[in-house]
């Protein structure tokens, strides 16, 4: 049985190489023993990212775009405006992370 390890540092992207390997291990057999238990479907359901920036991640989430009108408060707007170019996918982002974490998003 092989064991495939690689250390990524936060929020950094996995290179080609390392994308091989993991998909290389998915063929791998798996051995379950009592350290390691077969899964429930029920607890399979229970699973959530380990690291949810990885939604925020354009390489590897790229979300369809949808144009609407927004409200938002005048302060909240230029505090993010003031941050230069870029500030809408910043909003963007702020929105994503506190939709995941309220449990609205995965």
């Amino acid at each position: 049985m092989a064991l495939v390890t690689s250390r990524l540092k936060a929020g950094s992207i996995p290179s080609d190489e390392v994308l091989a390997r993991i998909k290389e291990a998915t063929h791998y057999p798996i051995a379950f023993d009592e350290d390691c238990p077969e899964l429930t479907d029920e607890q399979l359901r229970e699973f959530r990212p380990a690291n949810s920036d990885l939604h925020a991640n354009p390489r590897l989430f790229k979300p369809k775009k949808k144009q609407i009108t927004l409200k938002l408060d005048a302060d909240v707007l230029e505090a993010y405006r003031g941050t230069g170019k870029g500030y809408q996918t910043r909003i963007n982002e702020a929105l994503r992370h506190a939709a995941i974490a309220a449990g609205l998003l995965m």
